[in-house]
């Protein structure tokens, strides 16, 4: 096209460019008054379907997406045989003219590759992968934004529904025909390569080599022919960029290393994940925000306390706790708020004490308290926040509205205790305050009810919960915390209830992953994803960097503090262990299971009688929960102590009901003090069990072991490795003074970087 010409209200000024999907021009908008680009489809190639079909798929994708590391589109028309398509001018180059004329500090490359990766991960959370991700793909304007253009061979995921999903095994189908090889020779992964469908892995890979050309210089995967380079994408790894250009941090060769894995599994899995983990490689020598709170004496804090249900329908309590724990959710964001968990503050419900022993139980200056009428569509809710002190209200509110408003309720409630205690906000912590899950009410209403039903830790409340949750997803299949609580629902039941793995963790995944691609950010979505990746899959570093999002996203998440502190204990780094289990206390220190764990944890770093205080403590204030008595034969029999470990393995039993892991360990307490045949009639009622249902398999490996028929162990230790169970992952938490120390059990262990 000439300069002069128009398409519809724009007139061609100049030529920008060309290639594979079209020619770009520089247009200025008659009717705005505004410069634009033009991308056009030359008539000669219009009337290709194939062409055209792929034109306009660039066109949707782009109109899905609203990102500032996105190319923004403003309009999509046809004139005539051309169509084309109307984006904003950037100015500025490629990033393939960038690398071609000057190196890039790694700071500023990890700088780049974190917007892309921002960029992606909103892309990706609308089901569409790029597929061609590459430095001519890759814009940076004058004033250093980044953008990712050219969505020409995007794909779209098409959206199953989750309950489908769940009894499919079956993989989405390919925009392409199988076999056909879409991307840049050079930049595609190894699945793209074989014809494989791509996945949002694949633009991952993809942006591994960017990653390494922007660090080094040269292309990741550069041979002589196209054929030598899909041969090296396929079988040879890179170097690392440390060995090609002086100064680069050995975590980013880690971190591209992992982006380039060969087999999608083994990658990032999801472009937010490696853009957070890019920022935390930039600033290495800043500690941890969560580390400098906890060392800080002086950050306000604050207990959410059950909200009281002045509702004449008793069965709308689950509405009122609902409300007082979406509360806690939205602070929990806070770096400078310390904040107890729904477990702790609501131990208070229905009990009258006074605020100076619930300030002190919980070791908080302030508490929220609040009621909630509900009439039909009409809610009433007060709030007010108290000094523990002196009783004084710090602020206090009362909001009558309709039910449609809740959600702007919570956010008001929420902000205004901030704005009270003078709580610095940072941008992000408000934006995750103030951005509502879902604005279907019924979903909503479901979602409460499941939260309801999970915290009666009850087998008819878990089973309640999972139908609450999943009603949720049907109302609202895009409700990011309904996914979540599934999938947390799924971990809950293979770590304590034996659900088989086989059909526990397949599920969870699906729920986690879905969760995540519609909240990014979702700090206990993070915490799922990484418990799942360690007592699931056994991939210990990503699942460390999962469960490390989720401590920097939700702070004040006693869970993510928990799950992190076991995960450091399996890997034996018994000081950062520690440090995280006391993390957990303080933010969770009423709940009986928080602190059962998090003593063991501090048990098995060598701080015993700090854990056994915690123990102690905890049976005191609720003597029938029965993981502390648990945990107590664990630490008693570190200790040396076999009797009092086989009697509080009994008091164990007896209140759970029988758990497997109760039983288990008490057989092993038994043969230890050498009463084998206690010690076999308990192993009985288990292969009992075994018949019918599922019992981890390394229950019957602690039991062999601990009655020296170490090659029975090894083989249990072997199918439970095979099949996830896991308890494999938790192993060496039991003590070698129940099941002993053997060369074949440790080979096994091994193989597993155990």
């Amino acid at each position: 096209m000439q300069p002069g010409s128009r398409l519809g209200p724009y007139e061609i000024v100049a030529p920008l460019g060309a290639g594979g999907m079209g020619e770009v021009y520089r247009a200025r908008d008659l009717r705005l008054g505004r410069e634009v680009a033009i991308k056009v489809l030359p008539a000669e190639v219009a009337s290709d379907p194939e062409r055209l079909a792929r034109f306009e798929r660039e066109a949707r994708a782009l109109a899905a997406l609203t990102h500032p590391n996105i190319l923004a589109i403003h309009e999509f028309d046809r004139e005539g045989d051309v169509a084309f398509i109307v984006t904003e001018l950037l100015e500025g180059e490629t990033l393939r003219n960038r690398l071609s004329r000057e190196h890039v500090p790694w700071r500023k490359a990890v700088e780049i590759g974190a917007a892309i990766a921002d960029g992606l991960a909103v892309a990706h959370a609308r089901r569409l992968i790029h597929r061609d991700l590459k430095p001519e793909n890759l814009f940076i304007s004058h004033d250093g934004a980044v953008k990712i253009l050219d969505f020409g061979l995007a794909r779209r995921e098409p959206e199953v529904p989750f309950h489908q999903a769940a009894t499919s095994a079956s993989a989405a189908p390919d925009a392409t025909t199988p076999g056909t090889r879409m991307g840049t020779v050079g930049y595609m992964a190894p699945e793209q390569v074989r014809g494989e469908p791509a996945d949002a892995r694949s633009d991952i890979f993809a942006l591994g080599c960017v990653l390494f050309e922007l660090l080094t210089g040269r292309r990741a995967f550069a041979r002589a022919t196209s054929v030598e380079t899909m041969v090296a994408i396929l079988k040879e790894p890179v170097p690392e960029p440390s060995s090609v250009v002086a100064g680069v941090p050995r975590e980013l060769d880690r971190l591209v290393s992992r982006c380039l894995a060969k087999l999608p599994g083994e990658r990032f899995q999801s472009a937010s994940d490696l853009a957070y983990a890019l920022r935390a490689v930039a600033a290495p020598s800043e500690p941890a925000q969560t580390d400098r709170d906890e060392a800080r004496d002086d950050r306000p804090s604050i207990a959410v306390l059950p909200f009281a249900n002045l509702s004449a329908d008793p069965e709308q309590e689950y509405f009122c706790d609902g409300m007082a724990e979406e509360v806690i959710n939205a602070l929990a964001h806070v770096h400078g708020l310390r904040v107890i968990a729904r477990t702790s503050s609501f131990a208070f419900k229905g009990r009258s004490e006074d605020i100076r022993e619930i300030g002190a139980r919980l070791d908080v200056a302030t508490l929220l308290e609040g009621s909630v009428r509900k009439a039909g569509d009409r809610l009433r809710i007060t709030a007010q926040l108290i000094n523990v002190a002196d009783g004084s209200h710090l602020w206090s509110e009362r909001y009558d509205r309709r039910l449609e408003d809740v959600f702007a309720i919570q956010d008001e409630i929420a902000l205004a205790i901030v704005a009270a205690l003078e709580v610095r906000l940072l941008g992000r912590e408000r934006a995750a305050i103030e951005r509502p899950a879902t604005v279907d009410l019924d979903a909503y209403s479901a979602y409460l009810k499941g939260l309801y039903h999970w915290n009666k830790l009850s087998p008819e409340g878990f089973a309640r919960s999972r139908e609450c949750f999943e009603e949720a997803i049907r109302i609202d299949p895009a409700y990011a915390p309904a996914y979540n609580g599934l999938g947390m629902w799924f971990i809950s039941q293979a770590l304590w209830a034996d659900l088989p793995p086989e059909e526990a963790w397949p599920q969870c995944k699906r729920a986690l992953e879905k969760a995540l691609s519609l909240e990014p950010d979702s700090a206990m979505a993070h915490v799922g994803m990484g418990t799942l990746l360690a007592f699931s899959e056994r991939r210990w570093q990503a699942a460390e960097e999962s469960l490390r999002r989720g401590t920097a996203l939700g702070p004040n998440a006693a869970a993510a503090h928990l799950n992190l502190a076991v995960l450091l204990t399996i890997r034996r780094r018994w000081d950062e262990a520690a440090a995280e289990a006391r993390v957990s206390l303080r933010l969770d220190p009423l709940s009986a299971p928080n602190c059962a764990w998090s003593a063991d944890c501090l048990d098995a770093a060598g701080h015993h009688e700090e854990g056994r205080a915690e123990l102690e403590r905890v049976i005191a204030l609720d003597p029938t929960h029965w993981l502390p008595h648990w945990a107590l034969s664990l630490l008693a029999a570190r200790g040396g102590r076999p009797e009092e470990a086989r009697a509080e393995g009994e008091e164990a039993v007896r209140l759970s009901g029988g758990a497997s892991a109760s039983v288990a360990l008490l057989a092993c307490a038994c043969y230890a003090l050498g009463d084998g045949q206690r010690g076999e009639a308990l192993r009985a009622q288990l292969e009992a069990r075994a018949q019918g249902g599922h019992v981890p398999p390394s229950h019957f490996a602690w039991m062999d072991a601990a009655r020296h028929e170490v090659e029975c162990a090894v083989r249990w230790l072997e199918c439970a490795a095979d099949i996830r169970d896991p308890s494999f992952a938790t192993y060496r938490m039991i003590p070698p003074t129940l099941v002993g120390s053997d060369a074949r059990i440790e080979a096994v262990l091994s193989r597993f970087d155990l």
